[in-house]
């Protein structure tokens, strides 16, 4: 499933919901997040195998399988993962179009709702800004700064 699949089962408005919820700092920007949905919505649905976005659930605490009462140690962890490279890496500055066409794998135990998944998915796109271009400049300063290191 991608996330273009996940967004034709639900509503923008409960996507949008869902965010607020989990991040409620994102009120003053709900409607830049709007914007991005809409973008993601209009994306071209092409075939992408570059890299999977993987969902799971890290408990800091025990290494094993989670229990129904997680402890306050535990996060969900969004990543990307290119087996070509055998590379996992953060999503943040990753093009939206490949954010909307990459399968997402899920763990296997973990228990999620489509709209809850999308916020944070969303929320994990605009990290670094709502405009590509601008989340590109930002990449751009970090890779410069980090060759004149």
């Amino acid at each position: 499933m991608t996330l273009k699949h996940m967004l034709k089962m639900t509503t923008t408005d409960a996507v949008l919901d869902e965010l607020l919820v989990a991040y409620p700092e994102c009120l003053a920007d709900k409607h830049n997040y709007k914007r991005v949905l809409d973008y993601v919505i209009s994306t071209p649905e092409v075939p992408f195998d570059a890299f999977v976005i993987q969902i799971e659930l890290i408990d800091t605490e025990d290494d094993d399988a989670f229990e129904e009462d997680i402890d306050e140690a535990s996060y969900l962890s969004i990543s990307g993962y290119s087996a070509a490279e055998d590379l996992h890496f953060a999503l943040g500055f990753t093009k939206w179009e490949e954010w909307a066409n990459a399968k997402i794998v899920i763990q296997e135990d973990l228990e999620i709702q489509a709209d809850e998944l999308i916020a944070i998915c969303l929320y994990e796109m605009t990290f670094y800004g709502f405009n590509q271009e601008e989340i590109a400049g930002e990449l751009s300063e970090i890779e410069k700064g980090i060759m004149l290191h």
